[in-house]
C-alpha cells in the first residue's frame, strides 16, 4: 500500500476566529480505542500487571466459544475506558495500517447513529462500505465507519440490548456483519 504525502500545514501566528459546529448531535465521548498485538496473552497481562487495567472480555479465544466468528480479541477497562486488543501486527511492524486499528465515539441510540450516517454522507466523508451500519457478532453494537481527512479511522457506535436485535436493526437497513472471515452482507 503505498502511502501519500501529506503536507504539514503550520497554523497562522494571528488570532483566527474558532470554527462552529454545524453537526446534528453532540458525542458522547469515546467508547474505546482499538490497535492490534501480535500475542494477546502476553498483551492482557502486560497491560493489567503493568497499567493496572481489568479483563473485562476474551472473544474468539481463552475459553470463548460464545463469538466463534469475531477476529480473537480482549477487551481491557482502563478506568471508565476501555481499550480493545485485537491479534494482529504492531503498527510499528504493520506495512499498512492494521484494520483494527481505530478511535470509536459512542452515541446515544440508533436514531442518533441513523442522523450521524445523514450527516456525515452530506459533509462527504468518506464512509466505510458506502456507509453501511456494521454489526459485530456476539454483540449489540452497531457501528459506522469512515476516516478523516488524514486516513485515521473512526467508529461511531450505539450499543442495542443485544445481538439478535442488533442483528435485526442491521439487517434491516442493509448492513453487513463483521467477522473474522470477513464482511459480509447481513441476513
Amino acid at each position: 500500500m503505498a502511502v501519500e504525502t501529506v503536507p504539514i500545514v503550520p497554523p497562522p501566528k494571528e488570532a483566527i476566529p474558532r470554527p462552529e459546529s454545524h453537526a446534528p448531535l453532540r458525542l458522547g465521548g469515546w467508547d474505546h480505542v482499538a490497535f492490534s498485538v501480535p500475542d494477546l496473552v502476553a498483551a492482557e497481562h502486560w497491560y493489567v500487571d503493568v497499567l493496572g487495567a481489568e479483563v473485562v472480555n476474551r472473544y474468539n479465544w481463552g475459553g470463548d466459544t460464545e463469538h466463534d466468528d469475531a477476529p480473537p480479541h480482549v477487551d481491557l477497562r482502563i478506568g471508565s475506558h476501555v481499550i480493545s486488543l485485537f491479534l494482529g501486527h504492531p503498527i510499528s511492524e504493520a506495512s499498512d495500517v492494521p484494520r483494527h486499528f481505530h478511535y470509536a465515539l459512542a452515541c446515544g441510540s440508533l436514531a442518533e447513529l441513523e442522523q450521524w450516517q445523514t450527516y456525515l454522507r452530506g459533509k462527504g466523508v468518506k464512509l466505510r462500505n458506502g456507509g453501511a451500519f456494521h454489526g459485530h457478532p456476539g454483540f449489540g453494537a452497531v457501528s459506522l465507519y469512515f476516516e478523516d481527512p488524514w486516513g485515521c479511522k473512526l467508529e461511531i457506535v450505539t450499543w442495542l440490548p443485544d445481538y439478535a436485535t442488533a442483528k435485526a436493526e442491521v439487517v434491516r437497513r442493509g448492513g453487513v456483519i463483521m467477522g473474522a472471515s470477513g464482511h459480509r452482507p447481513a441476513r
